[in-house]
């Protein structure tokens, strides 16, 4: 069979093609032009990039050589490295479009160079008075494609690693093959002349200009910690070590789904370790755009939950209040304050120590009669963690080795059986007793064999209650009368809640305990070293502070009772004043109300009311606190500033509840589905590998995420890949 034979590209054509790329790259200092061919009709891609500009002559040998044999594409814009990636774009010069059928005179704004690559095929490019950053380059192309697809346009020659023919070559595509032709040329433009281009309408929603000012990454991270992910602080500080563009995009929707604003993401992603952006010296613009599409992406979703299925947590306060109560410091916040530079523990647990301390010292004689009987201030805290590294246990000692100083005998126990711990308060009666408890699920779980400990969840929720209770044994009787208990414990917040069921909650037990739940903070970690001046002067400053509160509140006067003198304790007298007895009712309305409308009322409701009788109790405590004189009359300023703790209590609480009841298969599916969400595309074996899963359980456990929809699998190679649906 003959050859077919070949157009002739006329003499001038290398010099044209010259020309070409001088108008095209003319803008631009340096960078690298990326080259493309294929022998004609097969084989795959061979690439080749030339330094701009001091390359040129050499890129123009490499065309020379090719054109006879080739198809030839080049890339529109400047790369900073030799890989054709969207993350080493380095600048463009111009804005593009294949416009394939699309005759170039449907175009809104004429295009500086329109090249033909066939007969009535075409593809335009817009030349930039100023070159332009890779993401307003892409968006723009990405309008016009979208705009002229009707015309035929291809909708999908927008991105940012587009290739486009070269003019002067052959297209091969064809028997015989065509010469790529200019077609017409225009003049350069300004990129917001393009802007007569309506936004695509799936990028509408996340259309956002750059931010003229955003917070400072650690602010943000100081007012999250308890709220965000803990693998966002490996992200952060840890560099990756294969594929940043997939730990950048984990990083954005993590925080993203911890309703972060876009700002505050885009603060804490521009300085974390992954950001890929910062590593390769571009542009700000383009990491904007990447978390905005991120936040949208999370904002979709949460949008199609209905709203009759999200619990409303009610306002308790209002902006002006929070910020009224956030100004007055209190005992608490002077005691988080020093136990913050003591050690690296959640900030939270040194709120639950230092109400812990004073409930110890004062519950036996600050007492607020009511209707119902006396509020005794009691709290019962129960310390939640993720790892050691929150310090549960350091939060623990530190509140309880300043309550001895203060008040040596208020330990009652650190483990024990019901008889012991009847024993012991049985001896204590009117007196406030600490049952210290460092992990607690060691107790839940004996509590759960009904055996020995049968009971004790019910026993523990009266004595909370200071209920007279009787214990009958075989060869005594144990009374125990006026029980002031006080629990202060601590736990992984996973065997806990595996140990949690339905009863726990509906029965009133947990409700009693304010639930302080806590993640792991990288960025806190504190080295060891000696205790400072600062450290010690303020220990010795809260000491004396609670030295002088129990002096007031704990007098002893001595009475007559004939010619006996009888020692008792002196109680001072504990009121509300009519605006504060009317404040709290109104805040326990909110939280019952809340609890009622929920979707678990059975379970949010007794939280709710024990949650708001928690606040008053702290309202009683904070009071007597100030010491403002030997009476102790709560003010709505006490309730407001108790109120604010309840706040973050309630959120503990909720989420919590929300985890108590699930089986133990439902956990175990829902942290391989964490495990899915977190690594994209993860493979089927490293999960049954870290997971330690059987064929069969893999297979359970992946069928049920797919029947549910929350997961996509992939067949590669021999196995399997899973997604998250997002």
């Amino acid at each position: 069979m003959a050859a077919i034979p070949l157009p002739v590209l006329s003499p001038e054509s290398a010099q044209r093609r010259e020309t070409f790329f001088k108008v095209v790259f003319d803008k631009v200092a340096a960078g690298y032009v990326c080259i493309a061919r294929r022998v004609a009709g097969k084989g795959a891609f061979e690439e080749r990039f030339f330094q701009w500009p001091d390359e040129l002559r050499n890129m123009g040998d490499y065309l020379n050589q090719s054109v006879m044999n080739h198809d030839v594409w080049f890339a529109p814009m400047l790369f900073d490295s030799g890989q054709r990636k969207k993350e080493r774009v380095l600048i463009c010069p111009t804005v593009w479009s294949d416009l394939d059928t699309c005759d170039p005179s449907n175009l809104l704004v004429p295009a500086s160079v329109c090249l033909e690559s066939s007969t009535n095929r075409f593809q335009a490019l817009w030349i930039l008075n100023e070159p332009a950053e890779p993401v307003q380059a892409e968006e723009a192309s990405k309008r016009v494609a979208y705009f002229h697809e009707a015309q035929g346009a291809d909708k999908s020659g927008w991105d940012l690693t587009q290739l486009l023919r070269v003019p002067f070559t052959l297209n091969y595509k064809y028997s015989p093959p065509e010469v790529v032709s200019v077609h017409s040329a225009g003049e350069t433009i300004d990129l917001e002349t393009l802007e007569v281009y309506p936004v695509v309408k799936e990028d509408a929603s996340a259309a956002w200009p750059f931010p003229d000012s955003y917070p400072a990454s650690d602010d943000v991270l100081e007012r999250f910690k308890n709220d965000i992910d803990p693998n966002v602080w490996r992200l952060i500080r840890l560099e990756p070590t294969d594929d940043w563009s997939k730990s950048l995009w984990n990083l954005e929707m993590l925080l993203c789904e911890s309703q972060l604003s876009r700002e505050e993401v885009f603060a804490i992603v521009r300085d974390a370790a992954c950001n890929k952006y910062r590593r390769d010296g571009r542009s700000d613009h383009m990491l904007w755009k990447e978390v905005c599409k991120a936040w949208n992406r999370v904002k979709e979703r949460s949008d199609v939950i209905p709203e009759a299925n999200v619990f409303k947590a009610p306002d308790l306060l209002s902006d002006g209040d929070l910020a009224a109560v956030q100004a007055d410091r209190t005992f608490v916040e002077d005691y988080i304050s020093w136990a913050k530079g003591v050690g690296d523990a959640a900030e939270a647990y040194h709120q639950a120590g230092a109400f812990t301390t004073l409930s110890g010292l004062l519950a036996g004689t600050v007492q607020l009669p009511t209707s119902f009987g006396p509020i005794i201030p009691n709290l019962w805290f129960l310390l939640l963690a993720d790892t050691t590294l929150t310090r549960k246990s350091t939060a623990l000692e530190l509140a309880i080795e300043m309550l001895l100083d203060v008040e040596p005998n208020a330990i009652l126990a650190t483990d024990g059986s019901i008889e012991g711990l009847f024993s012991a308060l049985s001896t204590r009666p009117g007196q406030p007793s600490v049952f210290l408890r460092d992990e607690f699920s060691g107790l839940l779980e004996m509590m759960g064999r009904k055996d020995y400990y049968s009971g004790m969840s019910e026993t523990l929720t009266k004595l909370y209650d200071g209920k007279y209770q009787k214990r009958q044994l075989r060869r005594e009787v144990i009374e125990v009368r006026d029980p002031i208990l006080l629990l202060f414990a601590g736990g992984i917040k996973t065997k806990i809640l595996q140990l949690l069921d339905d009863t726990h909650v509906t029965s009133g037990f947990l409700p009693r305990f304010i639930l302080i739940t806590a993640k792991s903070n990288l960025s806190k970690l504190q080295p060891l070293g000696p205790p400072s001046e600062r450290i010690t002067a303020g220990r010795e400053d809260l000491v004396r502070r609670l030295v002088a509160i129990k002096a007031m509140y704990q007098r002893e006067i001595e009475i007559k009772a004939g010619s006996a003198r009888i020692t008792v304790k002196d109680r001072p007298e504990v009121s509300l004043t009519p605006g504060a007895w009317e404040l709290y009712n109104v805040m326990e309305m909110k939280m019952l109300e809340s609890g009622l409308r929920s979707m678990t009322q059975d379970m949010l409701t007794p939280t709710m009311d024990r949650l708001a009788k928690s606040g008053l109790k702290a309202a009683i405590l904070i009071s007597a606190s100030r010491m403002k004189s030997e009476r102790v009359v709560v003010t709505e300023g006490d309730i407001l500033k108790a109120f604010q703790y309840v706040i973050g209590w309630r959120e503990y609480a909720m989420e919590v509840i929300a985890n108590v009841g699930l089986t133990k298969q439902e956990r175990y599916i829902e942290n391989i589905y964490g495990a899915i969400k977190r690594n994209p595309g993860v493979q089927r074996s490293t999960l049954m590998r870290n997971y330690h899963m059987t064929k069969r359980d893999a297979d359970a456990t992946f069928d049920t995420l797919e029947q549910r929809g929350l997961i996509n699998r992939v067949k590669a190679g021999g196995g399997e890949r899973y997604t998250a649906v997002i």
